[in-house]
Parts: structure tokens; C-alpha cells; sequence
């Protein structure tokens, strides 16, 4: 039992680590503290992209930024972002319904 429990706190531990430097290396503008588990807040559309954006730039930046042994494995392989969304969609704020083509698209 005491062997199981050591064993599960490091996995735990590393997985808290690992976290908080991913979210040093890929959230723009982190500062360290969570309120809530939300470490970053988006306003604007072009706040979203440029969080994306950052993102991407982090990621191919990643072997010459961290200090441990991150990395992604081939240099061809890199990241890919896929968005899916229902087609179409209409809000009728007059009465806060919905009116959503439940087909999607990606």
C-alpha cells in the first residue's frame, strides 16, 4: 500500500509539473495563477487568433525554448488544428433561442 501511494503521488506530481510548464510555454500572457482553472480569458475574435497564433509559434519554437526534453519527434510532422462547426446557426436574442443546422462541417 505504501509503495502504491508513493507511486501515485509522483505520477501526480509530474502531471501538476508538466502542467503548470505547458501553461507557462503555450498560454500567452500566463501569469502563474489560476482563478477558477482559467489561466487565460479571450474577448475579441482577434484575441483568439492571436492565442492560436502564439500557440503555433511556441510549438515550433519548442526545442530551442524549454529546458527539458520537449520536443515533437519527425520535423515534418508538425501541429494540426482541426475545427468543426455546425453549418449554420441563428440566435434570436428577442427570446434567447437557438435555431442550429445540426449538420457540421469540418
Amino acid at each position: 500500500l505504501v509503495f502504491f501511494g508513493l507511486s501515485n503521488q509522483l505520477v501526480v506530481s509530474f502531471k501538476e509539473e508538466n502542467t503548470v510548464a505547458f501553461k507557462h510555454l503555450f498560454l500567452k500572457g500566463y501569469s502563474g495563477t489560476d482563478e477558477d482553472d482559467y489561466s487565460c480569458s479571450i474577448y475579441t475574435q482577434q484575441d483568439a487568433y492571436d492565442s492560436i497564433f502564439y500557440v503555433i509559434n511556441q510549438y515550433r519554437n519548442l526545442k530551442n525554448i524549454s529546458l527539458g526534453t520537449l520536443g515533437y519527434e519527425h520535423e515534418e510532422s508538425g501541429l494540426k488544428i482541426c475545427k468543426q462547426q455546425y453549418k449554420r446557426g441563428k440566435m434570436l436574442p428577442s427570446n434567447d433561442t437557438l435555431n442550429i443546422d445540426v449538420s457540421t462541417e469540418t
